[in-house]
Order: C-alpha cells, then structure tokens, then sequence
C-alpha cells in the first residue's frame, strides 16, 4: 500500500496546526501531575508537551515517531542490571519504543489507534509518511527525541494546504528542516523518502 501511494504524483493534504519545541526551553509539562511527571523520560516530555499544545477533541489517530525512543530508560537498565543483575519492573514497562504513544492515549483517555515509527536519521519523515497517508481525518503526528515537533494533518482543510510527491532527495537535519518547513522558513521539507510542499492559496 505504501509502495503504491508513494508512486503517485502529488498528494494534497492539509496542516491544521501544529508545535515544535526547538530547545529545552520550550518543552513545557507543567499541566502535567506531578506523580506522572516525575516518572517521564525526556522523549516522553518533549512529545507530552508539543502533543498537549495542539491536542483536539476530534483527532482519530496518533502517530509518533522517534529515532532513538526511549533510549534513556534503555541505558539505566542496562546499567541497573551489570550492577545489580536484575532490572526494574517499572522501568522495563517504559522502555519499549511506542512507549510515549501509549502513554499519551491513556493520559487522554483516547480510544484510537496509534503506531510508533523509526527509521534513523529519517524517522521524522517515516512517521509523517504514516500521517498523511493515513485513510482517517484529524490525525496527529509527533516526532521527539530531545526536542520536539507535532502537527496535526487533515484531508481538506487546515491552515496549511500542502502536497507531498515521490521525489527524494538526502536530508541530513530532518528536525530541523521540518521545524522550519512547519514555521513557513522555507517552501519545502525534502527527505530520502519523498518531498513535502506548502501551496500557497
């Protein structure tokens, strides 16, 4: 199905709004209780805070990706278990991938699919690949790591009319250049697996 969509032209799709958390400073989780805030990894609160600034009622579907997911929590229980040779239940539970789209459905009470994606130094555009291929409306893409960048991509309307085509071409600051695509710095985001395009209107 990706293979066939991806050898399509132009697909238009629309922006609705969106957030990017370019520096530590601008990830907030201050909304967030303190007995959950405190068991968060940094990719969880860089994806909590820029899901949380454009969350809506109306959105049918999660996408997150990340290039190294919980990587943090990975490391600790490595280290946990070379010292102590066991690991700790709760810290194993969060280590998984897809952990902060988990997470954030159920801090939503959200009942929609979601699904996690990494592809490296190409997973900001692996994800939204997902997003704006995706058969449901209202769907939310969030891509974090250190930092964060979310948006929210609707079939017919939005602020932002956009187009993807097959087009490739090497990115190696996908983050970057997708932040500054979302902020209108620059017309276009190229990555490995294809090119996005504002339309202006």
């Amino acid at each position: 199905m990706l293979l066939y969509n991806l050898s399509m032209k132009k697909t238009i799709f629309y922006i609705s709004d969106f957030y990017c958390a370019d520096s530590p400073e601008d990830i907030d989780v201050s909304d967030i209780p303190p007995l959950l805030r405190r068991k968060l990894s940094p990719v969880d609160k860089a994806c909590l805070s820029a899901c949380n600034k454009i969350f809506r009622d109306d959105i049918e579907e999660f996408v997150f990706s990340s290039a190294y997911g919980e990587i943090t929590r990975l490391d600790s229980i490595i280290s946990q278990y070379k010292e102590f040779n066991e690991v700790s239940p709760a810290q194993f539970s969060g280590s998984v991938h897809n952990y902060p789209a988990g997470f954030f459905t159920l801090y939503k009470k959200l009942n929609i699919p979601y699904y996690a994606a990494a592809s490296g130094e190409n997973s900001v555009s692996a994800g939204l690949i997902k997003a704006v291929l995706s058969k449901r409306n209202n769907v939310l893409f969030c891509y974090a790591d250190d930092l964060a960048a979310a948006c929210i991509i609707n079939k017919n309307q939005g602020k932002i009319k956009c187009t993807f085509s097959h087009q490739s071409e090497n990115n190696n600051d996908e983050f970057r250049s997708f932040s500054d695509f979302l902020k209108g710095k620059t017309k276009t985001f190229k990555t490995l697996f294809g090119s996005f395009e504002r339309i202006e209107e």
